[in-house]
């Protein structure tokens, strides 16, 4: 009985209290913290202000410089300033709720965003958040398929980059010219560069020729010229060697070309028509296409090495009159232009005679390999150990 009428006079004094002061309450500062208006609280004095927490969120944690970063803000709290420091110097590089930072150069970065309100400040740091690495210099190596657009045709080679490519140094380029009918992906398996490309770190290109009337050609002349169809090859080896260029670190003063039957014919139109553009050429199982010497107009000496067989029906050792010259015509024209020694030296090993006219202008040489027998394709042949894609490169090298 007591004790009910203790909690009775408790409660009649509290509600006297109440009326009193008008039904307001209070708070202790140690329950509220800072009592400043805030409009989390809907303003007004005596509302309460949480303290601001801070965290963002990160579009990326890295990648190969230069590289773009965003960063945004998801801090807690009433926040009237951001201070973002994301390249670890003692600078802040943002006062903004979100932005974007691009890393130039290669670490791992702590991220740091400092945020402050009415209820006072917060830091919070997430340390190597960011690793960018440096900007690759790598190349793809290996065979690869391109095309490019000329003269309103899309031209499509073959390209094969050796696997110690570095595009700080420039390398020698070799082209190889399929014949007539042929199509790059077969040739590059017939003469085939790659592994010689690999040792020695030369690139290795495949052209492909248009389809013309019967089958694939390479146009031996200029255009409007005795050509089978309207397509300007000698202006496209110009345009193909300028693109390669662009994308690679070419030897300009390296440039060799090779070809098979009709590839062949149109390396020695490069040679003539092209040759400020040509190193030397290796051309095999073909001949120069014209009736005589007249028509090449070459600007510098020239090296060449030349494989024939005298048992050939497309492309006659004697060559074709009106047409083509012959092998020895040919040999005779290049070793007089280069200015090359009279008398050759001569080596002969089993079936294969090879004649070396030494000593040209600016160290050239006019080679020829005589096949006895020989016929009409891409000589699988061995002459003191070494194969024709041996002999060829071993020659370019030299020149």
């Amino acid at each position: 009985m007591g004790k009910l009428l203790y909690r009775f006079i408790i409660l009649i004094f509290i509600s006297l209290m109440l009326s009193c002061s008008g039904g307001s309450s209070t708070q202790s500062v140690e329950d509220v913290g800072e009592e400043t208006p805030s409009e989390n609280t809907g303003g007004g004095s005596g509302g309460i202000v949480a303290e601001p927490v801070a965290s963002f969120t990160i579009s990326s944690s890295g990648g190969e410089a230069p590289h773009d970063v965003t960063f945004t803000s998801t801090s807690t709290g009433e926040i009237n300033s951001w201070l973002w420091n994301v390249d670890d110097d003692s600078d802040f590089e943002s006062n903004y709720f979100s932005f974007t930072h691009t890393y130039e150069t290669a670490g791992s970065f702590d991220i740091s965003l400092t945020v402050t309100g009415p209820g006072g400040q917060n830091i919070f740091t997430d340390y190597n958040a960011v690793t960018i690495t440096e900007s690759s210099t790598s190349t793809q190596t290996g065979l690869l398929s391109k095309d490019m657009q000329y003269d309103n045709e899309t031209r499509e080679y073959l390209i094969y980059i050796p696997e110690n490519y570095d595009s700080n140094s420039s390398v020698p380029i070799l082209f190889a010219f399929h014949g007539f009918g042929g199509y790059s992906q077969y040739f590059i398996n017939t003469a085939d560069f790659r592994d010689l490309a690999d040792q020695f770190n030369f690139i290795a290109v495949y052209p492909q020729g248009l389809v013309c009337q019967d089958g694939t050609t390479w146009n031996t002349n200029p255009p409007g010229g005795d050509n089978k169809c309207s397509q300007d090859d000698i202006g496209f080896f110009a345009a193909l060697l300028n693109q390669i260029s662009v994308d690679y670190n070419i030897d300009s003063y390296k440039v060799y070309l090779t070809g098979f039957s009709n590839g062949a014919d149109f390396t020695y139109s490069m040679a003539c028509y092209q040759s400020d553009l040509v190193t030397a050429i290796a051309p095999v199982s073909g001949l120069m296409p014209m009736d005589n010497s007249n028509e090449c107009n070459p600007n510098h000496a020239t090296s060449l090495m030349i494989f024939n067989g005298t048992n050939d029906d497309s492309r006659p050792y004697s060559g074709i009159a009106g047409y083509m010259m012959s092998v020895d015509q040919t040999v005779s024209y290049w070793s007089n232009y280069n200015n090359t020694d009279s008398s050759p030296q001569t080596n002969i090993v089993g079936n294969i005679e090879n004649y070396s006219y030494l000593n040209g202008n600016n160290s050239t040489t006019v080679e020829l390999f005589k096949i006895i027998n020989g016929y009409h394709t891409w000589f699988n042949l061995s002459f003191n150990g070494n194969s024709i894609e041996q002999l060829i490169w071993n020659f370019f090298s030299q020149n």
